[in-house]
């Protein structure tokens, strides 16, 4: 039976990773960005869960706009065992819509500019954001799963933007954002346990394209889940 993601009022959770949607709206501007987020996909990601023996729970409705907690909480023989936040990579657009009083509403749609590595970094350091706000302290283990839809994304590249060494200097607005990623790119092999990359084929099954660890406690259930072995699973050092 596939999971039903799609929560009501009546089934959202309580306590401390509890969020209400209709407590705090979204402004409303020119136009809306959510970035990586993809309904189907995170349907895809919890079947791959339950497929490998984990329960998966939504946190929040996929529906939403607005994502402030991680996508899933996992669960291991009955009890809360990690999160998992899922991100779409794709080449980012959005669509812009401006109402006229004087002629008809005019809509069109935008791509994004911004070299692969930038865009892609930032759907890694909100995934990170998104974990903390649902698993702060990080108590239970910590997933991040990039279901592959860019063109430019190959396990190769994914490896290089993760274990990049930045040395980032000068006091330019510049500097200073490149030091505020490099600084968050550090959270995330901090507070990231695992990062799977993932690729849809025909049907809806994910097949898993590269495994960076940050936990070597989790080694074994990497290569179970991912089905990698040797120096196809890569083992990242944590950041401090």
């Amino acid at each position: 039976m596939s999971p039903n993601l799609h929560k009501t009022s009546k089934s959202r959770r309580t306590g401390p990773a509890a969020f209400v949607a209709d407590q705090e709206r979204p402004l409303r501007g020119l136009f809306v960005h959510r970035m990586g987020e993809n309904a189907a996909d995170e349907q895809r990601v919890a079947e791959f869960w339950i497929a490998h023996g984990l329960n998966a729970m939504a946190l929040e409705d996929p529906r939403q706009r607005y994502s402030r907690l991680p996508d899933l909480q996992l669960l291991r023989d009955g009890a809360p065992w990690a999160y998992c936040e899922v991100k779409t990579l794709w080449q980012h657009s959005w669509t812009v819509r401006i109402l006229h009083e004087d002629r008809p509403i005019e809509e069109r749609r935008e791509m994004s500019t911004k070299p692969a590595d930038e865009r892609i970094g930032g759907d890694l350091v909100t995934a990170m954001r998104q974990l903390q706000a649902g698993n702060p302290g990080h108590v239970l283990h910590n997933f991040v799963v990039l279901v592959n839809r860019e063109p430019m994304m190959t396990p190769a590249f994914l490896t290089e933007l993760l274990t990049r060494p930045v040395a980032v200097s000068g006091r330019s607005l510049a500097a200073r954002r490149a030091a505020q990623f490099a600084r968050e790119f550090q959270a995330f092999r901090r507070d990231v346990d695992l990062c799977l990359l993932a690729k849809p084929r025909t049907g809806g099954k994910l097949v898993i394209e590269s495994c960076i660890l940050f936990n070597p406690g989790l080694r074994s259930f990497a290569e179970e889940i991912s089905g990698l072995r040797g120096d196809k699973l890569v083992s990242v050092e944590p950041a401090a």
